[in-house]
């Protein structure tokens, strides 16, 4: 399998996730409280976002279609952040743990999930055609 097929989903999912980062500093943070929240949520959202390139480029997943996004966000948004809110427990704490009321924490993310498969969506169907394109085309 081509890996750069990927790409496009990874890269908006990465950079969506590094907002997590940004969103710290800005609010006043340590800058590498900032960093951790950058790289244990772009992390997970940009491998979840090249998984969903892929399969668009190999035409499990319909081009265009919200519903599908939504499907695959409703799943992957929730587990992005669970293994955030984990990470950075690891990382800044020392141990492991998962967030007060995990059912509630996770449900609520399904729910915010449409909106990012909202913007997934659109940034993705304006970067990924031209990406694929480039990378298909015979040199």
């Amino acid at each position: 399998m081509n890996w750069r097929l990927g790409f496009p989903g990874f890269a908006v999912g990465f950079l969506a996730g590094t907002a997590a980062g940004l969103m710290a500093l800005v609010v006043g943070q340590p800058w590498a409280w900032a960093v951790v929240a950058a790289v244990t949520l772009g992390v997970p959202l940009g491998l979840f976002g090249g998984m969903y390139s892929v399969l668009l480029a190999y035409g499990k997943v319909r081009r265009g279609g919200f519903a599908p996004a939504c499907l695959f966000w409703l799943f992957a948004f929730p587990l992005a952040r669970l293994l955030q809110e984990v990470l950075t427990r690891l990382v800044l704490l020392g141990e492991p743990g998962l967030p007060p009321k995990p059912w509630g924490f996770l449900a609520f993310q399904a729910i915010i999930s449409a909106g990012f498969a909202i913007g997934f969506l659109w940034l993705h169907e304006r970067i990924a055609p031209q990406w694929w394109r480039r990378v298909l085309s015979p040199a």
